[in-house]
């Protein structure tokens, strides 16, 4: 019998199969992979790991030409056969992008699914342009909410904060790749729990236990070192890192996994500098899970990447019965955080103002892909 893998690294609809298709040649080995779409052309091309077709009655081979209900019904549809794929595997990472009709409508299933079967489910969701237009932003924002209503963690990569990240002649290849380095810090960061001979171990049963819960708000963050002092320089690169900065992204979390990679020169003392800069930048006072491992490939380079989360936030308690103590009115209450407030901040709660297809509410910076300069 075909043991499980450690992860399970699904690619959802054309965006998230194209990242997975990119990433999979430098993936760890305990790192298997399932793409997951309802174009025929694209699951039969050949590309890495498994494929699974969706929807082949519902959308007869093709996409779902941007319905996110359609979405949902073609994976529905396959049940059977996502949960099978789903069983005995501990941890789920599941890469879509949101606005399409796929991944908005596909992704809450897939991650129910994979919860219900016992996975732990990390969902890394790209969120569209500003210029796509207010459809596709808002069916981004729905498919957003009801993912992290499923997922045990549910990290947002905004395209707009991706162009920031390279200059303006640069191809729009050299930004997707900032994603891909992101991503693939995270799942080699989390295949390293798997791994026997780590430098610092760590318990892959406490890793899950840090996103226990469905609907915690979480934390990602991935840098890099080289040369002398490459342990901190990476921590510090981290604590910077684009997805910890974009607009009401979590900035401080209960709990942390940190892992810290690097070379033959990597010390104890080098990891351990490492988590101390990594919990001053992002907390965790509650829980804070080190995994330290050398990679001779790394050289005189050190990642370190975080991961994080909060419990969910608490539901809204049932209005007191007469003659009970009244509730604080005036008490703040900690709100989980839908994209759309990620991205709207204040502005999170009132209808979207779009002139000439851009939601002018979203800083100008972001929409218009101004790259800030650093520190």
């Amino acid at each position: 019998m075909e043991r499980a893998p450690a992860i399970l690294l699904v690619g959802l609809g054309g965006a998230g199969c194209a990242m997975v298709a990119r990433l999979a040649p430098g993936l760890p080995a305990d790192v298997q992979v399932l793409r997951v779409d309802t174009d025929a052309r694209l699951v039969a091309d050949g590309g890495p790991g498994a494929a699974l077709q969706v929807g082949r009655a519902q959308t007869r081979g093709m996409g779902t030409g941007g319905e996110p209900a359609l979405g949902a019904v073609a994976a529905e549809a396959e049940e059977a056969a996502l949960r099978r794929a789903f069983t005995g595997v501990p941890l789920v990472v599941l890469v879509t992008g949101l606005g399409g009709g796929t991944g908005s409508g596909a992704a809450s299933v897939v991650a129910r699914l994979a919860a219900e079967a016992g996975a732990t489910v990390l969902a890394f969701a790209t969120m569209p342009f500003s210029h796509e237009g207010e459809r596709r932003m808002r069916q981004a924002n729905e498919g957003a909410v009801a993912l992290g209503q499923k997922a045990h963690g549910l990290v947002f990569v905004h395209n707009d904060l991706l162009l920031q990240q390279v200059s303006t002649e640069a191809p729009l290849s050299e930004s997707f790749a900032a994603a891909d380095a992101w991503v693939g810090g995270a799942l080699r960061a989390l295949a390293a729990a798997f791994e026997p001979g780590a430098l610092v171990p760590v318990d892959p049963a406490a890793l899950r236990g840090i996103l226990a819960s469905p609907g915690s708000p979480t934390l990602f963050a991935y840098g890099v070192g080289a040369g002398p002092g490459a342990a901190l320089q990476a921590a510090r690169a981290a604590g910077s890192c684009p997805l910890a900065h974009a607009p009401g992204a979590v900035t401080k979390v209960a709990a942390l996994f940190v892992a810290v990679a690097g070379g033959p020169a990597l010390t104890s003392a080098d990891a351990f500098e490492a988590v101390g800069a990594v919990r001053l930048r992002f907390g965790g006072e509650t829980t804070t899970l080190l995994c330290a491992r050398i990679d001779p490939a790394l050289g005189d380079r050190v990642e370190v990447s975080v991961l994080g989360a909060s419990l969910p936030a608490p539901k809204p308690a049932p209005k007191p019965k007469k003659g009970a103590k009244a509730v604080d009115a005036g008490q703040p209450l900690f709100g989980f955080a839908t994209e759309e407030t990620l991205r709207r901040g204040q502005f999170g709660g009132t209808p979207m103002t779009f002139i000439e297809g851009q939601d002018v509410d979203v800083p100008t910076y972001i929409r218009k892909a101004v790259r800030l300069p650093a520190g």
